[in-house]
């Protein structure tokens, strides 16, 4: 049984969100749940190419226009580690398409380590 506790998301930051649970033996536990951080999407240069950047989770993607692939990395906006080069995305070069991608990207990456 999840029961909310408003009383305690008046002091959270934004987006964080308390939840308790109750368990068969009385027992309650809370738990708070923290959107991922996020930057962008941004349109700039990379590595001399104009390109779109996205971090979600801090999994940074750069996708120079008119390419059919994506670099996936690990960091910020501003610095990052290559993880992943070439990871093909499809539809049209905007930020919009970018943002999409990224989000149903990392959340298909995190499902993997979930027990």
């Amino acid at each position: 049984m999840v029961v909310s506790t408003p009383e305690f998301e008046l002091n959270l930051p934004p987006g964080v969100v308390a939840e308790t649970f109750t368990y068969r033996n009385g027992r309650t536990t809370t738990i708070y749940r923290a959107p991922f951080p996020s930057e962008g999407p941004v349109r700039g240069l990379w590595e001399g190419y104009e390109a779109l950047l996205f971090m979600y989770a801090h999994f940074v993607f750069v996708w120079p226009k008119a390419a059919g692939q994506v670099e996936v990395r690990h960091g910020t906006l501003t610095k990052s580690l290559l993880l992943w080069p070439n990871v093909p995305i499809e539809g049209q070069w905007c930020a919009e398409t970018l943002r999409l991608f990224g989000v149903r990207w990392t959340r298909d990456h995190l499902a993997k380590f979930r027990l």
